[in-house]
C-alpha cells in the first residue's frame, strides 16, 4: 500500500535520499527542510506518515512532532536521528507518540524495512485502539 510521507531534514542529501528510497517504493514524498517549513506543508496536506529529524534549525523535531500528533493523532511519525541510539532519546520520542526512531547511520535496507515495520506496528494499535 503506497503512503503520502512527508520528510523533515535540515539536510538536503537526507530528504533526497528519504524521498528516492520511498519513491522507488511507490509512495508519494514531499520534504520540508525546518519544522515551521514541515509544519505549514502539514496543514496543507494530508499525509500519513512522517519522518522527522529530531535536531533542526528553529524549533526541534519535537516540538513538531507534539503539533503533528495534537492536530492529527492518527499520523504516524517516525524520528530520524544523526545520534545514534540513545535510550533517553527513544524514551522521550515514545513518550511524545512517534512510531518508531531509526539512525541515519543505519544500512538503507535496514531503514526501510525498520520504516515497514513501524507503520505495520502503529496501524495494528490503531486497529487495537478502535
Amino acid at each position: 500500500m503506497a503512503h503520502k510521507f512527508l520528510v523533515v531534514d535540515d539536510e538536503s542529501s537526507i530528504r533526497e535520499l528519504f524521498t528516492d528510497l520511498l519513491t522507488k517504493d511507490k509512495h508519494e514524498v514531499t520534504g520540508a527542510s525546518s519544522a515551521e517549513e514541515g509544519w505549514a506543508i502539514f496543514e496543507k496536506g494530508d499525509f500519513n506518515v512522517v519522518l522527522l529529524d529530531i535536531k533542526l534549525p528553529g524549533a526541534s523535531g519535537f516540538d513538531l512532532l507534539q503539533k503533528i500528533k495534537t492536530a492529527k493523532p492518527n499520523t504516524i511519525v517516525i524520528m530520524i536521528t544523526g545520534f545514534g541510539y540513545d535510550d533517553s532519546l527513544i524514551n522521550k520520542c515514545k513518550d511524545l507518540g512517534c512510531s518508531g526512531y531509526i539512525g541515519k547511520n543505519m544500512p538503507v535496507s535496514q531503514i526501510m524495512n525498520n520504516i515497514k515495520l513501524f507503520i505495520n506496528a502503529a496501524k495494528e494499535k490503531q486497529i487495537r485502539s478502535a
